[in-house]
Parts: structure tokens; sequence; C-alpha cells
């Protein structure tokens, strides 16, 4: 009785066991077929974003220089140091490279609307240098001909 009672377990342990097995379809694969590729995916396009960057309007005029980029009120942006030295912002949305020059989707127009960058002051002149500017005496007391020989 133990001896039957033995078999028959082993034997319903090896169909419980094998039962996974027997209930696969032998004819269809077991690994999944990779879908075939009718068209590579598109890869996002790679910009260069260097300081000092000639950035452009989408028809061509020069908005400025690229100063960097800020988290802004309508997301991320480009600053950009105009012709009149103030920092603006520029929409990111649009941008591409052409070569060397930055190129966003804001005209000029809407360039110069857009309020400057608060925190950046406006590029400063270059300070005369002294050595340029004509010597001119500053004591009017002196005597214009003092360089004379006396006669």
């Amino acid at each position: 009785m133990i001896r039957k009672t033995a078999l028959l377990t082993g034997i319903a342990g090896a169909f419980l066991f094998a039962a996974p097995v027997l209930a696969q379809d032998a004819t269809t694969p077991q690994t999944p077929e990779p879908a075939p590729a009718e068209a590579p995916a598109a890869q996002p396009q790679s910009l260069t974003l260097t300081p000092g960057a000639t950035v452009k309007s989408a028809d061509g005029s020069e908005l400025g220089k690229l100063v960097g980029a800020q988290n802004g009120a309508s997301g991320q942006e480009l600053t950009v140091r105009g012709a009149d030295g103030s920092v603006r912002p520029v929409p990111v949305a649009g941008i591409r490279q052409d070569g060397a020059d930055i190129v966003v989707n804001a005209s000029l127009s809407d360039f110069q609307a857009a309020a400057p960058v608060a925190g950046e002051a406006p590029a400063a002149t270059p300070p005369v240098d002294a050595t340029d500017a004509p010597a001119e005496p500053t004591d009017s007391a002196e005597p214009a001909a003092a360089d004379e020989p006396a006669a």
C-alpha cells in the first residue's frame, strides 16, 4: 500500500512538473520575432550651444550673441546679448543649428520687444585709455612758453 501511494504520488508530481511544457504549442516560436524596421527612428537633433555663438532669427536677421540658457516662465530659454548690449530671453522652441550659428523661431521684433533679463548688466563699454587722449595742461597758472629759451 505504501509502495502504491509513493508510486502514484511520484507520477502525479511528474505530470504537474511537465504540465507547463505540454501546454505550450510547439508551432509558435518561443521568442517573439522583432518587428521589421520600416524606417529608422528619428534621432533627436544634436546642438552645440557655445557662449558667444551668433543667434539668428528664422528669416536670417542676427539677434545677437549667445550668453547662456535659463529656465524662464515659459520653460527653457536662451539668453542672448543684443546689439544694444542688453540680454534678453529667446524661447528654445524650434531651435536648430546652421553651421556655427543658432537659428530660433523668434523674429527680430519679438526679440527686441522682450523684457531684458533681470540681473544681467548691459555690456560695458571699454574704458578710454589715458595714453590715447591728448595730454593737456591742468594748471593754467603755468606759462605756456616755459619750454622756450630765454633771450
